[in-house]
Parts: structure tokens; sequence; C-alpha cells
């Protein structure tokens, strides 16, 4: 009808074209920057960039693979084929606790030690550090226009455990 004006969506008028634009690309930096990261470890390590996480998780010290995965925000069973690599490749040791069979502790061997010394940080680990020095309601909204983004994209079913890595 002329002259009538229809309502506008509060939380859609201060987005704009720039916006959307801005937040696109800076998705696409984090995802390219993760990515050519995780392929120059790879090439230079022979380790994924989760795998090289964990080793510099466990630089720290010796944790049960519970805690692992917990440092990694991971469940505890991709922590599990994590550590068949590294163990394989001898970079970790995982001894189960005596008096609790069902708990494993994982440590670094002496090679694993020595690569964690000589390699960069890792990709995800300062990603998770960035996240941490944010202020509780910045993080607290960005973690909702995520959950937002990837229900409108329809990809809640997805399981992504780890950037770039065949884990």
């Amino acid at each position: 009808m002329p002259g009538s004006a229809l309502p506008r969506d509060a939380s859609r008028a201060d987005a704009g074209p720039d916006d959307r634009v801005a937040i696109v690309a800076g998705l696409r930096r984090i995802v390219k920057a993760l990515e050519t990261y995780s392929r120059a470890v790879q090439r230079e390590f022979g380790l994924t960039g989760p795998q090289l996480w964990a080793v510099k998780v466990l630089a720290r010290g010796a944790l049960t693979a519970g805690e692992l995965a917990q440092a990694l925000v991971v469940h505890q069973s991709s922590v599990s084929v994590l550590g068949d690599r590294l163990e394989r490749r001898g970079l970790v040791r995982r001894t189960r606790d005596p008096d609790d069979r069902r708990v494993v502790h994982v440590a670094l061997t002496a090679s694993g030690t020595a690569l964690a010394a000589r390699a960069p940080g890792a990709a995800q680990g300062r990603l998770m550090h960035g996240l941490r020095t944010m202020p509780a309601g910045e993080l607290g909204a960005m973690r909702g226009a995520v959950d937002r983004l990837v229900n409108l994209m329809e990809v809640d079913d997805v399981n992504a455990t780890f950037f770039f890595a065949e884990e």
C-alpha cells in the first residue's frame, strides 16, 4: 500500500552488505591461515596440525587421555586415534594407570620433546588462546552468532573434530 511503511527488522537494520562481506572475508582468512599452516607443518614435520597441537600441549606435561581431549576440545575417541598415530611415530608413550586401568596417561617421549622444542606453536592452539583472551560477554555473543550461522547453513549435524586433519 502506498505511503505505508513496512516495519523494519531492527536486528537486520544495522548490518549492511559491507558487514556481511567483512565477516565472510574474515572467516576466509582464518580458514586459509589454518589450512596453510597445517600444510606447512605437514611438509616440515610430517605431522598434521592437530598432531602438532597435541605434542605442544603435552610439552607442558603429561596428561590423561581425558585431560588431553579437554585441552584439544575434542571427544576422547579422537584423542585415541591421535594417540595411536603419535605413538607409532615414537613421539608419545601411553600407559595405563595402575590403580584405575580405564585411565590412560599420555606423555611425550624424548623424540616428542625434541620435536616440540623445535616446532612452531600450533595454529589451533593460537585460535583457542585468542578466544580465551576475549571478554566473556563478547565471547558469548560470538558463540551465539556462530551457533546461529551453523543453524542457518543447516550444518548442525556435520562432525568436525579438528581443522584439516585425517584424525
